[in-house]
């Protein structure tokens, strides 16, 4: 096999899943813009002439950005998010950090850090979280979309039905890095 080939081919998908990652948040980003223009005042067919959609196209995207109304009027509440690591609810965390479709609470942070360093599966009131070894090539960072082989360490939930993957949650050292400096702003 042509070495040169396959270090160009590894190069080109992790390009892919950075451009995929950088497309899913502009994406998000987009369709909560769409959805406060609704809530301040636009109604579904303003936005749609302004932005050369559809009126169906646009109520989609304001419905799945939240939907029409604010969150907390008329009895709704903002849905109940929690920590895909060990399922602790947004309400009994200090911060809840938000990936795409995956949150980590501080506890899970600490403990996902102890399981990299040690190698050594550590438990959670949803299973065991398990540091994902070298040689796996499929596992991926929820936060990031980094493979295994990307990352210096990764540890992931194996089968936790709160994860996003394939009922799975992963989280890179790199990003739990991020977590922990997040932390550390929110309690200066």
């Amino acid at each position: 096999m042509d070495q040169d080939l396959l270090a160009a081919a590894r190069q080109a998908e992790e390009r892919l899943i950075e451009a995929e990652h950088a497309a899913e948040i502009a994406r998000a980003e987009y369709h909560r813009v769409v959805r406060r223009l609704h809530l301040s005042g636009a109604s579904l067919r303003e936005l749609a002439a302004a932005l050369h959609l559809s009126h169906q196209r646009v109520h989609q995207i304001v419905e799945s950005a939240g939907g029409a109304r604010r969150w907390g009027r008329h009895g709704r509440q903002p849905p109940d998010l929690s920590c895909s690591f060990c399922g602790r609810p947004q309400r009994k965390t200090r911060r809840l950090i938000v990936g795409p479709g995956v949150y980590i609470c501080e506890k899970c942070v600490e403990i996902a850090e102890a399981v990299i360093s040690s190698r050594q599966p550590a438990e959670t009131a949803l299973g065991a979280l398990q540091p994902v070894p070298e040689g796996a090539t499929r596992q991926r960072c929820s936060f990031c979309g980094k493979h295994r082989r990307q990352v210096t360490g990764l540890a992931t939930t194996l089968g936790n039905p709160a994860g996003k993957f394939a009922g799975d949650a992963a989280i890179c050292a790199a990003c739990l890095g991020l977590c922990k400096e997040i932390h550390a702003e929110q309690l200066a």
